[in-house]
C-alpha cells in the first residue's frame, strides 16, 4: 500500500455559498488511484439516504458514521475525497485534519467559499430545502471571527479561498488553482520550517486547544466541585443530568457541550483519555498546587503518537517550543496571581525596567520591539515578576507580552469582558475565580462585611476593601458594593459587640494594626488595665500598674472581643506566664516591649496549646491566677512545680452537681459542648421518655421518684472556674428554679443568696 499523503478536500461556507455546485465541479478534476475522480461525501445526501428526506436531520451520530465509513474506504483505495457541509466551526474541522487515523497519509485542502452574507441568503431561498437566515448569519459570523476562521494551522496542507459570487470556482478557475496547489504547499511547509524549533505534545492545534479549554473550564467552575452549590447549579446549565466519573471523564463531558467552547459542539475536545494527561501534564507544571515554586520553568511534555494523518498541515505559533513555553509561563502566573498589578505608588514607569542585551533578544522579537513608554507599568510589572523564569521574558520584551496577551490569551476567555465591556487591562488579568466560585466569593464578602459592621472588627477593614474591589472588576458587586439581584447571604451574624471604641484603648481602631503586628512578629508588649485598679500606695512607690505580656489572639466572645495573652514573670526557669483573657476596651497598649520578641515559634505554639486547653476546659474565659493551677490541666503534664506550689499529681478539678426539672434538663442536653465533653455527666432518661434519647455521656442515676428534680447533672471544671468565673454563675443561675444546685455548697449559698436578695427587693 502506498504510503505517499492521498490529497483530500474540505469545503468550508455557511448554506447558500455554493459549496455543492463547488464539490461536483471539482471532483471530475481529481483522480483516483485508477483513474476514478473524486468522491463527493455530502451530509445532506447522506440524510437523504438515511431518513428519506435530506430536510430530516435525524441522529448526527448515525450521519457522521456513515460518512466516515465511506471515508476510510475511499482513502484505502487511494480515491481522493470531497466532504461537503458547512464546517462552520473549527472542531468540525479538527475531526478531519487531526482527530482522525486514516489507513494512509492525507493532505487536507480547505476550500473556504467566502460568498457575501446577503449572496448566501438569496441562493438559499432557490433551494428545494429552506435554511432559516438566523443559522445562515451565525455560521458566516463563525467563519469570519478574528481568531476561529479557517486558517492552515487547524492542520491544512492549505487553504484556497474563492467567492462564487465574484465568478470564482469554474473549470478553468479550479483547474488553476489546482495546479498552483504543489507550490502553495512547498511555500508554506519552507516558512513552517524557518519558524518550528521542538516538537511536543501540544504541537497540535487540537490538542493545544483543548488544554486551554480545559484550564478556563476547570478555573471557570472551581475544578468541577459539585458540592459547591454555585458551580453544581453553573454546571447543570452545560450538561444535564451531570455527567460521571473521574475528572477528565466529566471534563470531557463539559467541553463537548460548553457553548464557551465553538457554540457548544466540541466533540473533537471531549477526549477523556487526553484529558487524563492533559490534567497530568497541569499538575506537573504547578497550575493546581498552591505551594508550587513560582520561579520553576514549563516543562515541555514530550510528543505523542499523533492520531492524525495529516503529514503537511500547519500547525499553531504556540507548536514553536519557546512560544509555548513563554506563553505558559504567563498563563501560570495569571491563574496563580489573578490580580497581579503594579502598586500605584511604586517607582516612576521605567526607573526599575533595565533593558536587556540586544544578543540576548531573538530576531524574531526584535521585530516586535517598541518603546516602553508605549505601553504601561503593568507590562513591565509582569516582566519583572516572571524576569528570572527560565523560557519567560526578556526584560524589554513588552510588545511581546502584549501580543500573547491579546492574541493567545484572549481569544480562549482569559481575559473576559464584565457586562459588555472589554477587561481593563490596567487592573490586572482576572480568569475566574481561583481558589473559590463566584457563590462562595460572595458569601465571603457577606461575611467579612457583617464582622465589620455587627462585630465592631475593624481589622478586618483593609481586607474587605480589597475584596470589594477585586468582586466589582469581576463583576460581581456593583459601584455600591451590591451584588446583581440584591442577593442576601446564606449566613448572617446574629450578635453585635458592645465593646466600647475608647479612644487609647486597645478597641481604638487606630491601635488594632499594632496590636496584630505584634501578635504576627511575637512580640512583647506593655499593657495597663483601664480603669487603672492602682491603689495610691503603689503610686507612690512609681507603679502604675503596668505589666508585660506576649499578646496571642483576638477573641470575640458573647457580646464583646477580647485579648488573650501570656504575662510575663521573671524568676521563672521555664519562662512560661500566666494566660489570661480581657476586654479590649479595658486594656491599654502602652508600647512595645524595645525590640524583644519570641525567636522561637515553638514558644509561641506552645502558649497557643495552653491557651486552647484553657479555653477547651474552663467553658469561659476566666483562666485562674495561678500559672502551677493552669499547667495542672495540661494534658501530659511534664514540668515540675515549684517550691510553694501545688504538687504534683493533685486533681486541679472540683466537681460541680445539680438536678434539674424536665423543663430545664432538655435545654441542657442541647448544649452539649458548652463544657468539656469528656467532662460531663448526665442522668440517664426516666422511663418512658421517648423524646429523650439516650446518650453516651447519659451515666448518673437519676434521683428518686418523687423528686422535683429528678435529672442529676455533674460537670468536672477547674478549681478557680467554680470559684469566680460570672460566666459560669450566669449561665447557671439563668435557670432560676430550674436546677437545685447540690455541690459545691459554697455555690449553692451564692445562689441562695441572690434569690434572697430579689425576694428582699419586692417585699420591703
Amino acid at each position: 500500500m502506498s504510503t505517499s499523503p492521498l490529497r483530500c478536500h474540505l469545503l468550508i461556507g455557511p448554506p447558500g455559498s455554493g459549496k455543492t455546485t463547488l464539490a461536483h465541479a471539482l471532483a471530475p478534476l481529481l483522480s483516483g488511484a485508477g483513474g476514478e475522480p473524486g468522491l463527493v461525501l455530502s451530509t445532506d445526501a447522506i440524510r437523504a439516504e438515511l431518513f428519506g428526506d435530506a430536510a430530516v436531520q435525524g441522529p448526527w451520530d448515525e450521519i457522521r458514521a456513515l460518512l466516515l465509513r465511506r471515508l476510510h474506504g475511499a482513502v484505502e483505495a487511494g480515491t481522493p475525497v470531497i466532504i461537503d457541509a458547512t464546517h462552520a466551526r473549527r472542531p468540525w474541522r479538527l475531526l478531519y485534519t487531526q482527530g482522525l487515523q486514516l489507513p494512509r497519509p492525507v493532505e487536507w485542502i480547505g476550500w473556504w467559499l467566502t460568498t457575501p452574507l446577503e449572496q448566501c441568503k438569496a441562493w438559499a431561498l432557490r433551494r428545494d430545502r429552506p435554511v432559516p437566515e438566523a443559522v445562515i448569519e451565525e455560521f458566516h459570523a463563525s467563519l469570519n471571527h478574528k481568531t476561529f476562521k479557517p486558517d492552515r494551522s487547524e492542520g491544512f496542507a492549505v487553504i484556497v479561498a474563492l467567492n462564487p459570487a465574484a465568478g470564482e470556482g469554474d473549470t478553468a478557475d479550479l483547474s488553476r488553482r489546482l495546479a498552483a496547489l504543489d507550490g502553495r504547499i512547498r511555500n508554506s511547509l519552507n516558512r513552517q520550517r524557518s519558524k518550528d524549533s521542538q516538537c511536543h505534545r501540544y504541537s497540535r492545534l487540537l490538542d493545544l486547544e483543548r488544554l486551554l479549554f480545559l484550564i478556563r473550564l476547570l478555573t471557570s467552575f472551581n475544578g468541577l466541585d459539585e458540592n459547591d452549590p454555585g458551580t453544581a447549579s453553573a454546571l447543570m446549565q452545560i450538561c444535564n443530568p451531570p455527567p460521571r466519573g473521574d475528572l477528565a471523564e466529566r471534563a470531557a463531558a463539559y467541553l463537548a457541550s460548553w457553548k464557551e467552547v465553538h457554540g457548544g459542539n466540541s466533540d473533537g475536545y471531549g477526549d477523556a483519555a487526553a484529558i487524563r494527561g492533559d490534567l497530568a501534564w497541569l499538575e506537573s507544571n504547578g497550575f493546581f498546587r498552591l505551594d508550587w515554586q513560582g520561579d520553576r520553568p514549563i516543562l515541555l511534555a514530550p510528543a505523542a503518537e499523533l492520531a492524525g494523518s495529516s503529514v503537511h498541515g500547519g500547525s499553531p505559533a504556540l507548536a514553536d517550543a519557546a512560544t509555548f513555553r513563554r506563553v505558559f509561563t504567563l498563563l501560570r502566573h495569571i491563574l496563580k496571581e489573578p490580580f497581579d498589578a503594579p502598586d500605584p505608588t511604586d517607582s516612576a514607569p521605567g526607573q526599575n525596567s533595565a533593558p536587556a542585551k540586544e544578543s540576548a533578544v531573538p530576531p524574531r522579537r526584535k521585530r516586535a520591539r517598541r518603546s516602553s513608554s508605549e505601553y504601561g507599568p503593568l507590562y513591565r510589572h509582569l516582566l519583572g515578576r516572571m524576569g528570572e523564569i527560565e523560557g519567560a521574558y526578556a526584560a524589554d520584551d513588552e510588545a511581546v507580552l502584549r501580543y500573547d496577551l491579546e492574541h493567545a490569551l484572549r481569544p480562549y476567555g482569559f481575559l473576559p469582558r464584565v457586562k459588555g465591556r472589554p477587561h481593563s487591562l490596567r487592573q490586572g488579568y482576572a480568569i475566574g475565580s481561583a481558589l473559590l466560585s463566584a457563590d462562595q466569593l460572595l458569601e465571603v464578602h457577606a461575611l467579612l462585611k457583617a464582622s465589620l459592621d455587627r462585630l465592631s472588627d475593624q481589622s478586618q477593614k483593609p481586607l474587605l476593601l480589597t475584596l470589594e474591589d477585586r468582586l466589582r472588576r469581576a463583576g460581581l458587586l456593583d459601584a455600591a458594593g451590591v451584588a446583581p439581584g440584591q442577593r442576601h447571604p446564606k449566613r448572617a451574624l446574629a450578635n453585635r459587640s458592645f465593646t466600647e471604641e475608647r479612644q487609647g484603648s486597645l478597641a481604638d481602631p487606630q491601635l488594632t494594626p499594632r496590636l496584630e503586628r505584634a501578635i504576627r512578629d511575637r512580640r512583647r508588649v506593655w499593657l495597663r488595665h483601664r480603669p487603672d485598679p492602682v491603689d495610691q500606695a503603689r503610686r507612690q512607690r512609681g507603679d502604675d500598674g503596668r505589666f508585660r505580656a506576649w499578646p496571642l489572639q483576638l477573641l470575640f466572645h458573647n457580646i464583646s472581643w477580647y485579648l488573650a495573652f501570656e504575662t510575663f514573670h521573671f524568676g521563672r526557669s521555664d519562662g512560661l506566664g500566666l494566660i489570661r483573657i480581657l476586654r479590649l476596651d479595658r486594656l491599654v497598649l502602652l508600647n512595645e516591649d524595645g525590640n524583644t520578641r519570641r525567636s522561637n515559634e515553638a514558644e509561641h505554639n506552645q502558649a497557643m496549646e495552653r491557651l486552647q486547653r484553657l479555653l477547651h476546659v474552663c467553658g469561659g474565659l476566666y483562666f485562674g491566677e495561678s500559672i502551677e493551677e493552669q499547667l495542672a490541666v495540661m494534658p501530659q503534664q511534664t514540668r515540675r512545680s515549684e517550691p510553694g506550689h501545688r504538687p504534683e499529681g493533685a486533681d486541679p478539678y472540683s466537681l460541680l452537681r445539680f438536678s434539674c426539672n424536665a423543663a430545664v434538663f432538655r435545654l441542657i442536653r442541647e448544649e452539649p459542648r458548652r463544657f468539656p465533653p469528656e467532662h460531663t455527666a448526665y442522668s440517664r432518661p426516666l422511663g418512658g421518655e421517648a423524646d429523650l434519647e439516650p446518650g453516651p455521656r447519659d451515666s448518673l442515676d437519676p434521683n428518686p421518684a418523687g423528686d422535683s428534680h429528678p435529672y442529676p447533672v455533674e460537670i468536672r471544671l477547674p478549681r478557680w472556674t467554680l470559684q469566680h468565673d460570672w460566666d459560669l454563675r450566669t449561665w447557671l443561675f439563668r435557670w432560676g428554679a430550674g436546677i437545685r444546685i447540690e455541690q459545691p455548697i459554697e455555690l449553692r449559698e451564692i445562689q441562695l443568696q441572690q434569690a434572697q436578695a430579689v425576694v428582699d427587693l419586692y417585699t420591703n
